[in-house]
């Protein structure tokens, strides 16, 4: 029994890999091949302006089928069991990972942009995996436990994930890369990860045959938050931060690019800095500062840092600059996820802990999935508007902060 439920945990882990793993390894690549005049998606005459655009609907996708999916699929795993729900999302994101790379290797937009929505709603599985977790937990310190080894594997697996996409799509590296070959090397992951919870993952929980479909539950999500009177002030902070971020970090390879002429490998060897940023941050920085100054303290400071370093960014000519002041944002945007987090599950009583996160993780997908969409319309040939906008929003998060919830 002891090794079915150690296979079972790897299943979980390896899926909870690939999955995040299969998100980053598309960073390094999608902004140089949209601004590419030689790729076979546009025509050669379609200019910047237009491609950003494109590049911000498309970037939109992924986030928008996660808003969908995440939610559908929490409920399919209860109504026929967290086994099949991972099977069938596996299944369905190894469909999309390999179309999506038959559509960039033969420049069809519309199938891209289709295959990008399917992997979205069906690489949404952590939701899942966190709560297989939570099924074979025999108590909260090994939950606790084993929720920080996923959390190793995020940072793992961005940095992984980015550093491949970034090299194997980059040509000048050697003739046989190209930026499609990434995302087969993604599919056939996947491949192997369906096999594996095919045959060594056991059912972790009951089913309950009697749970309803809800195909708009991020909606009425995002409803119960405008709802909720004591919280609603904060998730609006958190909307605006992870908006804020999620301008910040797709369009960090649009800016490099542009300004500096990255290739993809430069972008890859770049998120691994960020990487790096996010886990000293997240990591090492929350729990120093925390042991010295209270949560809300260090949340003021990270908010308004945060704002004056996006608006920053677009200032210096030096890449050494931009760099430094990208590497503090991403530290401060480190710090500041989780303290939001803590500081909804902190105003929230505790018999509806999983309703208030499961709202937080449908704000959460529509501000990834609305910002691209704006950065890309205010883009307009002006690499620094996407950042303009991001401390915009984390000005009016500030206030917010300072006005709303500090006074209670």
């Amino acid at each position: 029994m002891l090794r079915k439920q150690k296979l079972t945990l790897a299943s979980v882990f390896f899926t909870f890999f690939v999955d995040n793993l299969c998100w980053s390894i598309v960073f390094p690549i999608f902004a140089p091949f949209f601004l590419d005049h030689h790729n076979r998606l546009f025509s050669a005459d379609v200019s910047v302006t237009e491609r950003t655009t494109i590049l911000g609907l498309f970037l939109m996708a992924f986030s928008l089928g996660q808003f969908f999916g995440s939610p559908f699929l929490g409920e399919y795993a209860d109504r026929r069991g967290r086994r099949r729900a991972l099977v069938v999302s596996v299944f369905f994101t190894f469909i999309g990972l390999g179309l999506s790379a038959f559509a960039m290797q033969f420049g069809i937009l519309w199938l891209l942009f289709v295959s990008r929505l399917l992997t979205g709603v069906f690489a949404s599985n952590i939701p899942i995996c966190l709560a297989c977790v939570v099924d074979v937990s025999p108590d909260e310190k090994a939950k606790i436990r084993l929720f920080g080894y996923l959390s190793v594997l995020v940072g793992l697996s961005f940095i992984l994930g980015a550093f491949v996409g970034g090299k194997l799509s980059d040509p000048s590296l050697n003739p046989l890369f190209s930026p499609h070959l990434p995302l087969w090397l993604a599919a056939g992951l996947t491949v192997i990860n369906f096999l594996f919870v095919l045959f060594y993952f056991r059912e972790t929980a009951e089913v309950h045959p009697d749970v309803k479909y809800d195909f708009l539950e991020g909606f009425h999500n995002i409803q119960k938050a405008l709802k909720t009177e004591k919280i609603k002030r904060v998730y609006a902070i958190y909307f605006l931060f992870l908006f804020a971020w999620t301008l910040l970090f797709q369009f960090t390879p649009v800016l490099v690019v542009e300004k500096y002429h990255f290739s993809n490998s430069n972008i890859a060897d770049l998120a691994i800095f960020m990487g790096i940023c996010w886990a000293i941050g997240s990591g090492y920085l929350t729990k120093f500062l925390q042991k010295r100054f209270s949560s809300t303290v260090v949340l003021e400071v990270c908010l308004i840092a945060f704002t004056l370093l996006c608006g920053l960014i677009v200032l210096p000519k030096a890449l050494w600059i931009v760099l430094t002041v990208l590497g503090f944002s991403v530290i401060l945007a480190g710090l500041a996820w989780p303290l939001c987090t803590g500081l909804i599950s902190s105003l929230a009583p505790r018999h509806i802990q999983g309703k208030i996160l499961g709202i937080s993780q449908s704000m959460q997908s529509l501000a990834m999935a609305i910002a691209p969409v704006v950065g890309g319309l205010v883009y307009r040939g002006k690499a620094g508007a996407p950042f303009l906008i991001a401390a915009g929003a984390g000005l009016l998060a500030s206030i917010l902060y300072f006005s709303a919830v500090k006074k209670r």
